[in-house]
C-alpha cells in the first residue's frame, strides 16, 4: 500500500501555466457508522477509477482503528470521562448499525490496496486535534460538554442530540440535517466546531491541494459534516 500524507461531490480543478491539464476531485461524504457509507464508497471508486483515494485518517487513528485498539493513555478525569462517553455513545449507535466506526475509510483503504492505488492519508493528526481541543475547551468549556453528554449518554432527550433520532442511522443524512447538526455545534460549543470541523477542513484542504499536483482523478473520502467546507477551501486560490 503506497500511503501519502500526515499531513457525493464533483467539480473540475484546472491547473498548469497552460491550463491544459484538468485535475477531477470527487468527494464522497459519508456518516461513519452508516451502511450506505460503505456501498457510496465503493460506486464512486468503482465508477472513477482514481489514482488516488484520500481519507479522512491519519496514520494513528487508522492503525487504532485497523486493529480495534482503544487508547490507554493517562489524562485528567474531566478530558478522560468526555472521551470515554463519546467513544461510548459511537459504539452505541454503531450497534444499532452493525457497523464499526469509520468502516467506510477502511473499506476505501483496502480497495487501494487490493487494486494498487495510492492512498493518503489527509486529517490532522488525532493525537494533535485532543490535545488542542481539550487546551480550547478549558475547564468550564469541559464541565459544559461532560453535563451535556451524561444525559444523552443515558437515553434522556436533549436539543442537539435528539437529531440523531431524524434519521436512518443506516443513511447518510441529509444536508440540510447537517446544516442543522453543525448551525447547532456551533452555537453550543463554537471552540469544538472551531477545531474538529474548522481547523481540520483546512488541514485536510491543504493535503488535497498538495495531492492535485502528482495525481489527475482523486477520490475523497470524508465525514459529510466536513463535505461543504473543503469544497468551498478548495475553490479558493
Amino acid at each position: 500500500m503506497h500511503v501519502f500524507g500526515q499531513t457525493s461531490s464533483t467539480w473540475d480543478e484546472t491547473s498548469g501555466a497552460n491550463r491544459k491539464q484538468i485535475k477531477r476531485i470527487y468527494i464522497v461524504g459519508t456518516s461513519h457508522i452508516a451502511s450506505e457509507s460503505i456501498e457510496k464508497v465503493k460506486e464512486a471508486i468503482n465508477e472513477k477509477k482514481p489514482d488516488c483515494i484520500a481519507v479522512e485518517l491519519d496514520s494513528n487513528r487508522y492503525y487504532a482503528m485497523l486493529y480495534r485498539q482503544k487508547g490507554n493513555v493517562k489524562l485528567p478525569f474531566l478530558q478522560k470521562a468526555i472521551l470515554v462517553l463519546m467513544q461510548k455513545m459511537q459504539e452505541n449507535l454503531s450497534k444499532q448499525t452493525n457497523i464499526f466506526p469509520g468502516q467506510e475509510m477502511l473499506s476505501a483503504v483496502e480497495y487501494a490496496t487490493m487494486n494498487g492505488v495510492r492512498v493518503a492519508f489527509i486529517d490532522q493528526d488525532i493525537n494533535y486535534t485532543v490535545t488542542r481541543l481539550m487546551k480550547k475547551l478549558g475547564f468550564f468549556g469541559k464541565l459544559k460538554l461532560l453535563l451535556y453528554l451524561i444525559p444523552a449518554f443515558i437515553g434522556i432527550p436533549i436539543k442537539g442530540v435528539t437529531m440523531i433520532a431524524e434519521f436512518d442511522l443506516n443513511k447518510v443524512p441529509d444536508e440540510k440535517l447537517i446544516e442543522r447538526a453543525l448551525v447547532e455545534l456551533k452555537r453550543e460549543f463554537p471552540m469544538i466546531y472551531e477545531v474538529l470541523i474548522e481547523e481540520r477542513n483546512r488541514h485536510m484542504a491543504r493535503n488535497i491541494k498538495k495531492l492535485q499536483e502528482q495525481f489527475g482523478t482523486i477520490v475523497v473520502v470524508v465525514g459529510a459534516g466536513h463535505v461543504n467546507g473543503i469544497k468551498k477551501l478548495l475553490k479558493e486560490k
